[in-house]
């Protein structure tokens, strides 16, 4: 999996180099298939007479990146949501020539959580990325749950020193599991359990017998080995005095726009999971405080790594 400014391995899928190819068009203002090709040492100059139409030397990697580049934009939701513009004409794809409304502030951030290096580069005008992400999570997690639902970030980015304090607290928030009680046997050493954050959709009457969902957030690209890490059922029977009236539905968010080919598979291990273009489609109603911190954190990122801001104008 690349990092940037390095090119992506020969062996790199179409998900993988149409990041590139956003990154590349960020930085150059646009990208075309047959300078990718070149870029990533797919093509010869010498490779074509001259006059050959610049479809037919397009590199069968390099078109399936754009079919992905297609996919997402579609995915990421109505309107202007998609930062970038695609000229399939040409094979090019191009920085979208308009002011940047707050979904693509948020895409361009989740792509920099995705191909910067987030164990060196996660703090960036004084904000933590990764936890970031677990704020923007929980901020997606009540939009999808929909009107008069809840959510709060539980997991590493908040206060772990006092872990029996905040199962109370989450509980009196979510109505159920009626506070803390270590389950005999299990081990002290229990961090956050994989929780990063968690939704709920209350009633009025107050009632145990909700949806309730527990949800885990990976910046990077190293995600596989974490797909089936968080247990809801399990977290629960460690943690708390009684069972939820009905088992928390697991979420799993990702920075990376995930490959089309492992979704099926991924999901059954992973549970309902949110890519980058799942995120932007449901960041309709997000903290301006979280914005206003991710916009700042991906100028700031995106200075660092020779990226140019977005016109306000």
């Amino acid at each position: 999996m690349f990092k940037w400014p390095e090119a992506p391995s020969a062996r790199a899928g179409a998900h993988e180099l149409a990041d590139f190819a956003e990154l590349t068009a960020w930085r150059e203002g646009a990208a075309s298939a047959l300078a990718l090709s070149r870029a990533l040492n797919r093509l010869d100059e010498n490779d074509y007479a001259d006059g050959v139409p610049e479809d037919d030397r397009t590199e069968p990697g390099i078109a399936s990146a754009y079919e992905e580049l297609e996919r997402r934009q579609i995915a990421c939701g109505p309107g202007n949501s998609y930062p970038f513009e695609i000229d399939r004409s040409g094979n090019t794809l191009r920085a979208a020539n308009r002011a940047p409304g707050w979904r693509q502030d948020i895409y361009r951030y989740l792509l920099l959580a995705t191909r910067l290096n987030m164990g060196r580069q996660r703090m960036q005008a004084g904000r933590d990325g990764t936890a970031l992400f677990e704020k923007l999570s929980a901020e997606v997690a009540r939009e999808y749950l929909g009107e008069r639902a809840e959510s709060l970030v539980f997991g590493t980015a908040a206060d772990q020193a006092d872990f029996p304090g905040k199962i109370d607290r989450l509980c009196g928030r979510i109505g159920e599991g009626d506070g803390f009680e270590k389950l005999d046997g299990v081990s002290a050493n229990r961090k956050d359990g994989k929780l990063d954050v968690v939704a709920w959709k209350p009633f009025s009457d107050n009632m145990k017998g909700k949806l309730v969902v527990f949800g885990q957030c990976k910046t990077g690209t190293a995600y596989k080995e974490s797909l089936t890490a968080l247990r809801p059922d399990e977290f629960c029977r460690k943690w708390l005095k009684s069972q939820p009236v009905l088992n928390p539905v697991r979420l799993f968010f990702v920075s990376e726009s995930l490959a089309r080919g492992n979704w099926p598979g991924e999901s059954f291990d992973a549970g309902l999971i949110f890519d980058r273009c799942r995120i932007v489609d449901f960041c309709g109603r997000i903290d301006d405080r979280v914005l206003g911190d991710i916009r700042a954190w991906t100028s700031a990122a995106a200075t660092d790594n020779g990226l140019p801001l977005p016109s306000r104008v």
